[in-house]
């Protein structure tokens, strides 16, 4: 039995692959969710097909007033009640063939735009209670030949959610 989600919900990423995905289940069971997106055109199909009270609102994660405004958005239709942090990039090259500035933009975007995320919406979610759900994967668990700034990224992710997570 899934549990009714009153209020927004969040979905960063959410235009399609797993974030939309996780706005449709959430969409499901009566949440108001608020895709978000640098995927414009994506992002607001997605949003239409949901229906109901979604929206979408354009984010970049690496900009904070991008944040403040999705939050705006989404306590617009409700009060907000969960942050799915899912928007990632990946970069594929040996630390020989990457560049700096790949490496930084792939962390750029993987960790500091899930800190900005729990920076930002981190006193709504304390007063209504809610939780944030930050999406990892398997290579913060292992290393991948060629995934040097993706797996740090990932690696850095989970050890910024077990830090935060006894204070939330």
């Amino acid at each position: 039995m899934t549990m009714p989600v009153q209020g927004s919900v969040l979905v960063t990423g959410g235009s399609r692959g797993i974030g939309a995905a996780v706005a449709t289940q959430l969409a499901d069971t009566g949440a108001n969710v608020v895709i978000a997106d640098i995927l414009d055109d994506e992002g607001t199909q997605a949003a239409t097909d949901l229906g109901g009270e979604a929206r979408f609102t354009h984010l970049d994660v690496t900009d904070e007033q991008d944040w403040r405004r999705a939050l705006d958005v989404a306590e617009s239709v409700g009060p907000l009640r969960a942050l799915i942090n899912n928007a990632g990039i990946l970069a594929v090259g040996t630390i020989e063939e990457q560049d700096r500035a790949e490496f930084e933009h792939v962390l750029q975007v993987n960790l500091v735009g899930t800190w900005l995320g729990m920076h930002v919406t981190g006193p709504a979610l304390r007063r209504s209670h809610g939780s944030i759900v930050n999406i990892s994967s398997i290579a913060g668990l292992t290393g991948y030949a060629g995934l040097g700034a993706y797996g740090a990224s990932k690696w850095a992710l989970r050890g910024l959610t077990k830090t935060v997570a006894p204070r939330v």
